[in-house]
């Protein structure tokens, strides 16, 4: 906290103002987590989809129909991934760029599990039972996660 307070030729000293400054985390420049790439986010926005208006909606329409609605519902899948993580995986820590857009010409994301944002978002520790157990719920393969550059947009 910062005080303040004005000398004047009154009689009578002014108040002090206080001002209080917090701080806030500086932005992340690096995040911790796996790659996102497009058909992990299509396969995600197929399976909202089927969850949403019933596992048989897609196979009921058209190829374009099908196509036009898994494509709708991609940005729906790219914040519904990373509410599906926390909620299976409570122990992961909820930070602000969870799913964070790394290369826009490869459609490529980062679900972030943790970042350097704050020493408290840097220092936590994360279970490899949690960190596998994600990689098979996204369908990830042998994908380890890893540190990535997280771009400034």
């Amino acid at each position: 906290m910062v005080t303040t307070s004005r000398t004047t030729s009154s009689p009578c000293p002014r108040a002090k103002r206080v001002m209080k400054i917090s701080v806030q985390p500086a932005p992340a420049t690096c995040g911790y987590g796996f790659i996102i790439d497009y058909n992990c986010l299509r396969h995600w926005a197929k399976i909202l989809y089927g969850e949403l208006f019933g596992p048989d909606a897609l196979s009921s329409m058209t190829t374009e129909e099908a196509e036009k609605s898994i494509r709708a519902s991609l940005p729906v899948a790219s914040s519904s991934i990373p509410r599906k993580v926390y909620k299976q995986f409570p122990r992961i820590p909820r930070l602000r760029h969870r799913l964070a857009l790394i290369s826009p010409e490869q459609r490529r994301y980062l679900l972030v599990l943790k970042d350097n944002s704050s020493e408290a978002a840097l220092s936590t520790t994360i279970t490899p039972e949690d960190l596998d157990g994600v990689r098979q719920m996204l369908g990830l393969g042998e994908q380890k996660p890893k540190w990535y550059r997280l771009p400034e947009w």
